[in-house]
């Protein structure tokens, strides 16, 4: 059993998950990271390979990683897919693969993980990686934007529901990030003039940045902070714009 404490990381290779889960290590948890991706294990670091838009492969994690470490202290649901379909041309497949990875498996998950924790009376956090697009749409992205609207009153629910538990759950709602895979894209002319016309502090945002925020909502001293959805979008969001 790790006498560290353990978080489940999702969708945990690349991007947001893959600076959530340095951060975590860094900060010295033993961190269970689970991505659809086969990945190399290592000191502190176990990665298992599950698809969450298979909710048959959701209990897995929490009985995997409950053998590997011994206990959970911290879930952070980050797995997502953005598909990019308008409202007019969204298809059933797209709808579906999209509720099942942004919704349904951050729900049941959450709820496994809950589970454990009443169980062993642990005072445990639950954080779910929402967008910006929780509170503001985004043309062409229809699925996206509601899965990640869901996530919103998701946490809320789940917040009350455990609260007596002394479970604290609260959600992250990042603006453009630099990842892999928008890292080209944020080189475009129309992207540079975008984030320096509409991001009050010029510039996006890290993953580092997300992770350091998860930290701070993981901490057990932490404890007058739940059912919140944080934005940290370098002020995106509160800019009115006319251009």
């Amino acid at each position: 059993m790790s006498e560290k404490r353990v978080v489940i990381v999702t969708g945990a290779a690349t991007g947001i998950g893959k600076g959530i889960t340095q951060s975590f290590l860094d900060a010295g948890y033993s961190v269970f990271a689970v991505d659809k991706t086969s990945m190399v294990s290592q000191e502190n670091l176990h990665y298992h390979q599950a698809d969450l838009s298979d909710l048959s492969q959701i209990s897995p994690i929490v009985d995997k990683c409950i053998e590997t470490f011994g206990h959970i202290d911290v879930l952070v649901n980050n797995a997502g897919v953005s598909l990019g379909q308008d409202f007019l041309t969204t298809d059933l497949a797209t709808w579906t693969t999209t509720i099942a990875v942004n919704q349904t498996a951050p729900f049941f998950l959450g709820q496994a993980v809950a589970l454990h924790m009443v169980k062993e009376k642990i005072k445990g956090r639950i954080i779910n990686i929402g967008s910006v697009n929780s509170i503001s749409a985004e043309l062409g992205h229809a699925s996206y934007v509601t899965s990640k609207g869901a996530i919103n009153m998701m946490t809320k629910s789940m917040a009350v529901d455990l609260g007596a538990y002394g479970i604290y759950v609260n959600a992250i709602a990042p603006g453009i990030i630099r990842t892999e895979k928008t890292a080209e894209g944020l080189k475009t002319a129309g992207r540079v003039n975008a984030i320096a016309n509409g991001i009050p502090v010029k510039r996006a945002g890290e993953v580092q940045e997300i992770g350091e925020l998860a930290l701070f909502l993981a901490n057990p001293k932490t404890t007058y902070i739940t059912g919140q959805l944080i934005v940290i979008d370098g002020g995106y969001l509160s800019y009115c714009r006319a251009d």
